[in-house]
């Protein structure tokens, strides 16, 4: 019950504090490219190999084409999608040419698949790099929502943490505003309010990472980078608030 509450005031804070991530997320995508990303995918699902023949990177031409473009529409279900997504977008630009990575998510009766389309535009002409099928059982908005069902002792750790070194961090914060320091009290507030080495954790897979040279505000934080990719929770060591707590009986003392 309680690690539902916290979930559920995790979750309320984000929608208070964020904004509408679907409109952010739809004014970054390139519309143009991800319009043509989801032509060529209905040429390949038409099995018309030869409207992407003008299209198509001279280096992917290669004798196994058309076995491999016969391979991928075989992956499309018939008939058309109950609907279209742009999930992920992702943009490179050179001096001489820009890159654009669509990622589309398309919805079937009774299966989902995504498509990344590789396409670089050099000379205001456009050009397929490269095209990517991979089946899905659940879409990503489903994958990535937040939950606790079927959560580990981790995910519950992550979250009792990400909670609780805040809370930590702001009474330790309280303790040290109101502490007569000799002097450099807004050093000790600065190094209090802080955490120190990034621990990353992801929601839905599981997955961590570390970044030693780092600090946080407060030790804990939580954000997505977009409406369909995973909760990202981050923690930080409070060394700040730790120390100050072990130090202020002395800290108080007036200097000799």
């Amino acid at each position: 019950m309680h690690a539902r509450l916290i979930a559920l005031l995790t979750l309320l804070a984000a929608l208070l504090c964020g904004c509408d991530q679907n409109a952010v997320f739809d004014r970054l995508i390139p519309q143009e490219e991800a319009r043509q990303a989801q032509v060529f995918v209905a040429k390949i699902a038409a099995r018309d190999y030869a409207a992407l023949d003008e299209a198509l990177d001279p280096a992917l031409k290669t004798p196994d084409l058309v076995p491999r473009l016969e391979e991928m529409s075989r992956m499309l279900p018939p008939g058309p999608p109950a609907s279209v997504k742009t999930v992920g977008a992702h943009t490179m630009k050179t001096d001489a040419a820009t890159t654009y990575t669509i990622t589309l998510e398309y919805e079937y009766p009774d299966t989902r698949l995504l498509a990344a389309v590789v396409m670089e535009r050099r000379d205001d002409k456009l050009q397929l790099k490269g095209i990517n099928f991979v089946p899905r059982t659940q879409s990503l908005e489903e994958e990535n929502r937040f939950t606790l069902d079927g959560k580990g002792p981790l995910h519950y750790l992550v979250l009792a943490l990400a909670v609780a070194i805040p809370l930590f961090v702001l009474y330790a914060l309280v303790l040290c505003a109101r502490t007569r320091f000799p002097r450099r009290k807004w050093l000790w507030l600065l190094f209090v309010a802080v955490g120190f080495v990034q621990f990353q954790f992801n929601w839905s897979t599981g997955d961590w990472g570390v970044q030693p040279l780092s600090f946080l505000l407060l030790g804990s934080g939580f954000a997505k980078s977009g409406p369909y990719a995973p909760w990202i929770f981050t923690l930080a060591l409070p060394v700040g608030a730790v120390v100050f707590l072990l130090r202020r009986p002395s800290l108080q003392r007036p200097a000799a």
